[in-house]
């Protein structure tokens, strides 16, 4: 099974490791089809998403110059495919968007209340995607210390949109809304 496959629609992206962001992606059987690789060494947090063969898919960085967390979304070529952004003054409902790569809002992700689950819609409104942290109590226990790894369930609810785009997206959230303790 393709880790973007037309049948895939339902993603979890467990971490290991201390939110350093290397893991495994799983269908909604529980089924290992992708990996999360997150360079340790990296000024720029590189991820590089592939299949299970190792085959890459696409990769996540984040921007080195910039006045809020911006991660750019690339393919397997290093061509962009998209950027995001965070919103600035936002406290307890994170906002993010997507831009293409003509600098455009494509997408728009807002989080509940201290950004557990987050729809992402069009700018017409149509939502995209659901996005949930399934380890979200973790992080309010102690101040987030027992939370050694993040778990994302994302439910694709367009299968026609790019899903480098939708998952970059969530790896983009976890970096800038959840890892920053």
């Amino acid at each position: 099974m393709d880790l973007l496959g037309p049948e895939v629609n339902y993603y979890v992206l467990k971490e290991k490791w201390w939110d350093w962001g290397s893991g495994d992606i799983y269908n909604e059987a529980g089924t290992p089809i992708g990996r999360m690789h997150r360079r340790v060494i990296s000024l720029r947090a590189l991820t590089e998403v592939t299949e299970r063969d190792g085959a890459q898919v696409f990769t996540v960085n984040k921007k080195l110059v910039s006045m809020r967390p911006s991660y750019m979304i690339k393919d397997a070529e290093g061509s962009l495919l998209g950027r995001t952004n965070r919103k600035i003054l936002t406290l307890f409902r994170p906002k993010l968007w997507l831009e293409g790569m003509d600098g455009k809002k494509l997408l728009e992700a807002k989080g509940n209340f201290l950004g557990k689950d987050f729809g992402v819609r069009d700018l017409k409104g149509n939502l995209k995607a659901k996005i949930g942290k399934g380890d979200f109590f973790k992080d309010l226990v102690l101040g987030g210390i027992f939370d050694f790894s993040d778990t994302y369930a994302v439910q694709i609810l367009d299968p026609e949109y790019d899903k480098r785009l939708l998952l970059g997206f969530v790896i983009a959230i976890d970096n800038s809304v959840h890892d920053k303790k």
